[in-house]
C-alpha cells in the first residue's frame, strides 16, 4: 500500500511504544544483573593480588597520581613466583615470597615500616572484576579492603633486625551456609610480624643490611565470617562437597512428606467426597454429606442435619495458637516488608516491635529473621528462607485469621472441611520450622556458640514445631473419626439393604 490509514498508522505508533518500553526493561533488567548485592565472587582458589601504597624513600609520604589519587603499585616481586605477590582465596597455607634485593630506596622504606612512622599500607580487591558492562552506563568502580602488614623489628645503625614470619588473616563476608571449597567475597584482612623479639639463632628475625635478600614467610588463614573462633581449633567451612549437601538429602525427604500431604488433602477433600455423595447413607455423614443419622454418640454435633461440627475441649488451645502466631507474623516476621515510616522512628505506630525485633536479632542474630532479598547473599543457598517467607504470609496467616474467626467467632466447632485445612496448616508450619531446626546445625560455630544454639531449637523453634504437630495429630484424629462413622454408616446400609 502506498498510503497508510489512520488504524495502521496508530497501530506503528502503539508498537513504537512497546518497543521502547521492552528496550528500557531490559536496559533496567541488565543494569540490575550487576547490583552491588549480586557482584561476582571469588571462586575457590582464585588468585587475588596485593597491591601497596606507593611511598618516598625520603620522606615516607605516599605519593599522588596527577589526578591527585593514592598511586598503588604491585606488591614487590617473589623470587619463588617471578610474580608480585598474591594469595589464593580459600587456600590456608604456609607461603613463602623472598624479595631478592633490599636496595638502598626499599631499606629506607623498611625503616620507617618497622618505626611506625609510615604503615605497609596494601589493599584487596573485594570483588573479582564483574564479566558484563552495560553500554552507555559508567564503569563499574572496584571496591578494595585494606590490608596492613605490621612489620616488626629493631634497628640498629648499621643493620635493622626485621622478624620475617607474618601472620595473615582473611575474612569472607558471612554466608548462611557455609561449604568448604565454598565461593565468596573479601570482607576484611590483617597482617602482622610474630616473635619480632626474638634474635637467638634459627627464630624467623634476620639480621638484614642494603644488599640482602628479605625471605617473608606467610601462615596465611581464612575465616568464613568476620568473626573469630571463641574456642581452641580451627574453624572450617562445612558441607559435605561436591553438589550434594546433608540438608540436600534432607529437603528431598521434606518434598516427600510434602506430597504425601497434599496427595492426602486431595483425596479426603476431593474423591472422598465425591464418592460419599453418590450413595445413599440416610444421614449426615461426618464429612457433611448423606441424610439423618443421629451422630451426637460420636461427640459430633449436627446442624440443620447438614454440617456437623466438633467441639472438642482442644479447640480453645488451637484458638489461643491462632491469636499469638498472627500478631508475631504480622508485626515480626513481615515488620521490615512495611514501609519504613511505620516502624523507623520512635513515634511510628509500629515502632515497639521494631524495637523488640532489633533487640531479638542483638541477641541471638538470627539470620533466617533477618534474612531479605536485598541481603541474601548470591550462591549461599539460602533462597529457601523467600519461599518459608512467602509461604507464611500467603497460607499461613490466612488460615490463622480464618482459624481465629472460626473459633472465636462463630463458635461453632470445626467441620470436616476445617479440619482438612487446619491438617494441612499444621503440617506445613511444622515442616517448615524442622527445616529451620535443622539448618540451625549448619550455623557457624565461630558465631553461634553450643549454648545459643541449643536456646534457638528449644525456646524457639521447638514450639513452632510441637504446637502444630499435635495440632496435626488432632485433626488427622478427628477426620479419621469421621471416616469411622462413614464406613459404619455405609455398613448399616448395607447391611438394610440385604435385610
Amino acid at each position: 500500500m502506498l498510503f497508510s490509514t489512520p488504524n495502521s498508522r496508530s497501530r506503528r505508533q502503539w508498537l513504537v511504544s512497546l518497543a521502547a518500553i521492552a528496550t528500557s526493561l531490559v536496559t533496567n533488567i541488565l543494569a540490575a544483573e550487576i547490583a552491588p548485592h549480586e557482584l561476582p565472587s571469588y571462586h575457590y582458589g582464585a588468585p587475588i593480588r596485593v597491591e601497596c601504597m606507593n611511598r618516598s624513600s625520603e620522606t615516607g609520604e605516599h605519593i599522588e597520581t596527577p589526578a591527585h589519587e593514592i598511586q598503588w603499585i604491585p606488591f614487590p616481586m617473589c623470587e619463588e613466583t617471578k610474580a608480585p605477590l598474591e594469595f589464593n582465596y580459600g587456600i590456608e597455607t604456609e607461603q613463602n615470597c623472598t624479595i631478592p634485593m633490599i636496595d638502598d630506596p626499599f631499606f629506607h622504606l623498611l625503616e620507617f615500616y618497622i618505626h611506625s612512622d609510615a604503615p605497609l599500607a596494601c589493599r584487596l580487591p573485594a570483588h573479582p572484576p564483574p564479566q558484563v558492562e552495560i553500554v552507555g552506563e559508567k564503569p563499574h568502580v572496584t571496591e578494595y579492603i585494606p590490608l596492613v602488614f605490621a612489620l616488626a623489628g629493631t634497628l640498629q645503625l648499621s643493620h635493622m633486625h626485621i622478624s620475617t614470619h607474618m601472620n595473615v588473616l582473611l575474612h569472607s563476608t558471612p554466608k548462611h551456609h557455609l561449604h568448604k571449597k565454598d565461593s565468596g567475597v573479601l570482607d576484611s584482612a590483617t597482617a602482622y610480624s610474630t616473635s619480632p623479639l626474638t634474635h637467638m639463632e634459627g627464630s624467623s628475625t634476620r639480621r638484614l643490611v642494603i644488599g640482602d635478600p628479605l625471605p617473608l614467610q606467610f601462615s596465611v588463614r581464612w575465616f568464613p565470617t568476620p568473626e573469630l573462633p571463641r574456642v581452641e581449633g580451627k574453624v572450617e567451612w562445612q558441607g559435605m562437597g561436591g553438589h550434594i549437601y546433608a540438608s540436600t538429602v534432607f529437603y528431598a525427604l521434606v518434598s516427600f512428606g510434602a506430597g504425601v500431604c497434599v496427595s492426602s488433602v486431595w483425596f479426603f477433600g476431593s474423591v472422598l467426597p465425591q464418592r460419599l455423595k453418590g450413595r445413599s447413607l440416610g444421614g449426615a455423614t461426618p464429612l457433611g454429606y448423606g441424610m439423618g443419622v443421629d451422630l451426637t454418640t460420636f461427640g459430633y454435633r449436627s446442624t440443620n442435619n447438614m454440617a456437623v461440627y466438633n467441639e472438642s475441649r482442644l479447640n480453645y488451645v488451637w484458638l489461643a495458637w491462632f491469636a499469638l502466631s498472627i500478631p508475631i507474623i504480622l508485626f515480626i516476621d513481615a515488620l521490615h516488608f512495611y514501609p519504613s515510616s511505620w516502624y523507623s522512628s520512635p513515634s511510628a505506630p509500629l515502632h515497639i516491635f521494631h524495637l523488640v525485633r532489633q533487640d531479638y536479632i542483638a541477641q541471638y542474630n538470627d539470620p533466617i529473621v533477618q534474612w531479605s532479598p536485598a541481603t541474601s547473599v548470591p550462591g549461599s543457598h539460602d533462597s529457601w528462607i523467600g519461599l518459608f517467607l512467602y509461604l507464611e504470609f500467603g497460607f499461613t496467616l490466612p488460615v490463622g485469621l480464618y482459624g481465629f474467626f472460626k473459633l472465636a467467632v462463630k463458635r461453632k466447632g470445626t467441620t470436616g472441611r476445617d479440619e482438612l485445612l487446619f491438617l494441612v496448616y499444621a503440617l506445613e508450619t511444622a515442616l517448615t520450622t524442622l527445616v529451620c531446626i535443622y539448618d540451625v546445625g549448619y550455623w557457624d560455630p565461630a558465631v553461634y556458640s553450643e549454648e545459643v544454639r541449643r536456646t534457638m531449637i528449644l525456646q524457639f523453634f521447638g514450639p513452632w514445631f510441637l504446637v502444630p504437630s499435635i495440632m496435626a495429630v488432632d485433626m488427622a484424629r478427628r477426620i479419621l473419626g469421621r471416616i469411622k462413622v462413614a464406613d459404619e454408616a455405609m455398613e448399616e446400609t448395607e447391611r438394610r439393604k440385604v435385610q
